[in-house]
C-alpha cells in the first residue's frame, strides 16, 4: 500500500500528475513573451520545469527551443510523459533533463530567456541559483521570474503550516524581498514588473477540484484504503494552501542581463498596479 501521508511533497504533487502551473498560468506566460520580444529564433530555459506546462506552452507558441530543469526526478518523468503525448512539433522542440539551478547545463551566455516560475522559493542558497541563471544567460538576455509574496504578513500558524507541508522554511517575503535577491549584486535590471493579488477559493471550488483528480485513471485503480488516503492528504494540503492564498500576490517581473552601467532614469511612467 502507498503512503500517502509520508510521501514528500513534491513526490506526491508528481503522483497526482497535477499540472504545475506557474502563477497566473497561460496568461503570465503570455506576459512574458510578450514583453521579453522571444520569437522562433530564441533558446528558452526554464528552472524548475516541474510537470512541463511551461516549457510545453512556450514551445507551443514559438515553435522555439526549450530546455526544462528539475532536480525531482519523479517530475521530470511526468513532464516527458506529457511531451511524448505533444505533437510532433513540440516534441522536437522540448527536452527535461534532471538538473541543479546551482549547476545548469548550459554554456556561458548561451540563453535568451530564462523562465522561473517561483522555483527559487525551493532553494536554500538563492544567491548561487541566480549567479548561475545570469552566468548562462545571453548578454542583454532576459530571466522571467513569478515567485509568490504576502502583500499583508500572515498569522504565524500559516507559515508553518505551508512549511511543515513542502519540507521548505517559508518566511514573510514581499514583492521588494524577492527583487532585491535577484538584483542585489546590480547584475540583473529591472525591466518590467507587475504585482498581483491572490484570493482564496470557496470550499466547493476545493472540493470539485480534488474530485477531479480523484477521477483520473491511475488514480481510479488504487484501492479504496489508497484513495482515502490521497483523497485525505490532498484535501489537507489545499485547505492550508487556500487559507495562504488570503495573504498572497506574485510577482511578473523581467529581469535584464546587463553589460555596461546605465545612468538611472529620473521622470518614470507610473503604472497602476494590482498590489
Amino acid at each position: 500500500m502507498i503512503d500517502f501521508a509520508k510521501m514528500p511533497y513534491v513526490e506526491f504533487i508528481s503522483f497526482l500528475r497535477e499540472t504545475n502551473r506557474c502563477p497566473g498560468g497561460k496568461d503570465t506566460i503570455n506576459w512574458i513573451l510578450r514583453n521579453s520580444f522571444a520569437d522562433k529564433n530564441s533558446k528558452v530555459l526554464e528552472i524548475g520545469s516541474n510537470t512541463g506546462f511551461s516549457s510545453l506552452e512556450v514551445a507551443r507558441l514559438l515553435k522555439c527551443q526549450v530546455m526544462g530543469i528539475d532536480i525531482v526526478p519523479e517530475a521530470v518523468k511526468v513532464a516527458e510523459r506529457e511531451l511524448a503525448n505533444d505533437v510532433p512539433e513540440v516534441r522536437q522542440a522540448v527536452r527535461f533533463k534532471v538538473a541543479s539551478a546551482y549547476d545548469i547545463p548550459c554554456k556561458t551566455d548561451s540563453i535568451d530567456l530564462i523562465i522561473s516560475g517561483g522555483s527559487t522559493s525551493f532553494m536554500d542558497n538563492k544567491s548561487k541559483a541566480v549567479a548561475e541563471m545570469y552566468r548562462v544567460l545571453k548578454p542583454w538576455g532576459f530571466c522571467s521570474v513569478t515567485n509568490l509574496f504576502y502583500h499583508t504578513r500572515p498569522p504565524k500558524e500559516v507559515l508553518e503550516a505551508v512549511s511543515d507541508i513542502i519540507g521548505v522554511n517559508i518566511s514573510y517575503m514581499t514583492a521588494d524581498d524577492w527583487i532585491k535577491i535577484y538584483t542585489q549584486n546590480d547584475n540583473f535590471e529591472v525591466y518590467k514588473l507587475e504585482k498581483v493579488k491572490l484570493s482564496a477559493q470557496p470550499q466547493a471550488v476545493i472540493d470539485d477540484y480534488i474530485e477531479y483528480f480523484m477521477h483520473k485513471p491511475h488514480i481510479e485503480l488504487l484501492s479504496a484504503a489508497e484513495k482515502n488516503a490521497l483523497r485525505q492528504r490532498w484535501g489537507d494540503i489545499l485547505s492550508v494552501f487556500n487559507e495562504n492564498h488570503k495573504y498572497l500576490g506574485f510577482i511578473r517581473c523581467l529581469l535584464r542581463k546587463r553589460q555596461i552601467a546605465e545612468e538611472p532614469e529620473l521622470f518614470k511612467i507610473r503604472i497602476s498596479e494590482d498590489v
